[in-house]
């Protein structure tokens, strides 16, 4: 294992980072202990395993190294650590219910990574009902994006339940050792020799774009997919500077139900559950005396990852922005103003190339962009300023089978998303074993009570069940109102 420098995205997620806005993902796990199993034992045999094999990764073993004099990104730096001290353990008072484990969970997530530490926690919160485990894995989003996230759940996790030995961890020793002064001082002045080169690279592939992109939005600037661009989205009370609190919310429905709704209006998986996330907004926004009237912005993160990142955790993803009709309550105008919207902003999107935002992303000044973050939080600047978005809206696609750690079963993965200054909620969905599980992460300051929206994003799905089941077969593709969107089946976007 070698010193590894962050790529730009990686590098930006760190620069962004202040007080209040934290940049750290909050997988939220629920385990199922076998039968009988006393809770105690459970939960250490939980952790033991877990640790394991996260230290049995490479990202997992390496602290933050600044350049000097900020001339390039940081570095990751291998070094020896001790896995039981990222390990935290918390037990939840009688009677151990869902939303105790929320408000724990919205703790956990309102504190900052320790930057002179590897940037990963893992918390076990044992007490919930019904004899269930609670796993938490704090991971900073330099370390990996939501691709590489799934990647390393599958490290974690069998497909079928194993007796494991859990015997006493170790320290962690790293080979070689921590890179030395000299050899940092010369990767970042290689990296900063690189610097011209890359800005010539980025600079002709946005003028390569110009055309493409200005051409795609004249064309659809006067249809339902008209482009939805950052600041323009209106303001709401989900639009607010951040404080450092967190509350968190869970939802969970069918996915044998998104697929259907999908098949029936002629839509998509990523249709659908946009489609959810916007009734549910609106619904939330008119019981607060807040009747929307115009559609508000999602920004949307998208993979980029190839077959051949395999292993690879660094971030690769850019960004759609993709209108929410959340002034809307007909399901079926819902679902056939998303659809278009979603066609139109991945037309924008591949006018402008995958890799526009990396190849800017390499060029970010370190000592800059961390400073304008710092002042943008600080004087609350969303308060008065135009928002960039109004909601951060990720999905992707997990494994369709129950994953096992020792002998407990995974009955249920929550991905919870850093909250971004301007937005106050981030709604993340994964799919897995026949569900699809929502987690919400949002600022109380914007959203006091995000199971609010978690419990209208259930609603809207069952409610688009049934429109799709009531409607006549020969109808139900035109209830969508618009051509099939050549988007995968699968939810592809990340972040």
């Amino acid at each position: 294992m070698t010193m590894r420098r962050l790529h730009g995205l990686d590098a930006a997620f760190l620069y962004l980072e202040t007080p209040t806005q934290h940049m750290h993902v909050t997988a939220t796990m629920l385990l199922e202990p076998a039968p009988g199993a006393d809770p105690a034992r459970a939960a250490d045999t939980v952790t033991a395993i877990l640790l394991r094999r996260l230290v049995q990764q490479d990202a997992f073993r390496c602290r933050l190294v600044a350049a000097p004099l900020g001339i390039a990104h940081p570095a990751w730096v291998p070094m020896g650590l001790h896995p039981e001290e990222h390990a935290q353990a918390l037990t939840l008072p009688a009677p151990g219910s869902m939303e105790q484990l929320r408000d724990a969970v919205g703790r956990i997530a309102s504190v900052p990574l320790d930057r002179n530490r590897p940037l990963w926690e893992l918390w076990t919160i044992a007490g919930i009902e019904g004899g269930r485990l609670g796993v938490v894995l704090k991971v900073h989003h330099a370390m990996l994006d939501g691709v590489a996230g799934l990647e390393v759940l599958g490290r974690l996790f069998t497909l079928v339940p194993e007796e494991t030995d859990t015997g006493p961890l170790d320290a962690v020793d790293t080979e070689p050792n921590e890179a030395s002064a000299l050899g940092l001082v010369a990767s970042a002045c290689a990296a900063a020799m690189r610097a011209p080169a890359a800005a010539a690279h980025a600079v002709m592939h946005t003028v390569r774009a110009a055309i493409p992109f200005v051409r795609t939005a004249l064309a659809e600037a006067s249809t339902l997919a008209a482009p939805i661009l950052p600041f323009s989205a209106p303001r709401s009370r989900l639009n607010h500077a951040l404080t450092s609190e967190r509350a968190v919310a869970f939802g969970r429905v069918s996915l044998a139900s998104v697929k259907e709704i999908k098949r029936a209006h002629g839509v998509t998986v990523n249709d659908v559950v946009l489609a959810g996330v916007a009734r549910a907004l609106g619904d939330y926004l008119r019981a607060h005396d807040e009747p929307p009237r115009h559609p508000i912005v999602a920004s949307v993160p998208v993979s980029e990852h190839a077959a051949d990142d395999a292993g690879d955790p660094s971030n690769r993803v850019s960004v759609m922005f993709v209108g929410l009709p959340v002034h809307l309550t007909c399901t079926a105008d819902i679902l056939a103003f998303i659809h278009a919207q979603a066609r139109g902003a991945k037309e924008i999107y591949a006018s402008l190339g995958p890799a526009m935002l990396a190849d800017w992303a390499e060029l970010a000044p370190p000592g800059p962009l961390t400073l304008a973050a710092g002042l943008y939080s600080r004087w609350q600047l969303a308060e008065r300023l135009p928002p960039p978005h109004s909601v951060v809206v990720s999905n992707v696609p997990g494994p369709p089978c129950d994953l096992w750690v020792g002998t407990a079963r995974l009955a249920a993965a929550y991905p919870l998303g850093p909250v971004l200054e301007g937005a106050g909620i981030n709604v993340s969905a994964v799919s897995y074993a026949g569900s699809v599980d929502v987690g919400l992460i949002a600022c109380p300051r914007a959203v006091p009570d995000p199971a609010e929206i978690a419990r209208g994003f259930e609603r809207a799905i069952a409610e688009m069940y049934a429109l799709g089941n009531e409607a006549p077969s020969g109808d139900r593709t035109r209830s969508g109102r618009s051509q099939t969107l050549s988007f995968p089946e699968s939810p592809t976007t990340r972040g």
